[in-house]
């Protein structure tokens, strides 16, 4: 069922992180609920955009855990991973990025319980792509978002900047 996300990740495990991957693999196989379009309550696929400006990274600031993050979203229904970080960059900062990215890590996520819309705590598979930004004037935006180095940027995600060009 998860064939094409498995196969990705175990490109990306040739790099690094076996034991993490393995488990995010184990997941994968042993899912039979589809992970898209938020169809399983207990584990869904996300994917977030690592996209710099000069040599800034951009943060959204989340909107329910009040907590800097990449741009992210929930994969929808039919589409892929890296779709899904192209479109959710583009909504929430503005600015839009190329359609080519390159799968950089895979993360296992702990959300909590969300009481505004009362979504039960759940866990997330995030994909996360380098992209490359290809409007240097943002459109409009539906989150605040920031311009942060390496160390501005929360400790999680510092290991990302060795991805700057």
């Amino acid at each position: 069922m998860n064939e094409d996300l498995i196969a990705e990740i175990q490109a990306l495990s040739a790099i690094g992180s076996e034991e993490k991957f393995s488990e995010i693999i184990r997941l994968l196989k042993n899912s039979t609920l589809e992970l898209r379009g938020k169809k399983n309550p207990d584990l869904q696929l996300s994917a977030s955009a690592l996209v710099f400006k000069k040599h800034k990274l951009f943060f959204i600031e989340h909107p329910y855990q009040k907590e800097l993050l990449l741009p992210a979203g929930h994969v929808e229904l039919g589409e892929k991973p890296l779709e899904t970080a192209i479109r959710e960059f583009h909504e929430e900062t503005g600015f839009s990025a190329s359609e080519s990215g390159k799968l950089v890590d895979v993360n296992l996520i702990n959300i909590p319980y969300n009481k505004i819309k009362n979504e039960k705590e759940h866990q997330h598979i995030d994909f996360r792509f380098l992209l490359e930004l290809k409007e240097k004037e943002a459109g409009l935006a539906e989150l605040p978002f920031f311009l942060l180095d390496r160390t501005e940027a929360p400790d999680e995600f510092k290991k990302y900047y060795q991805y700057k060009r």
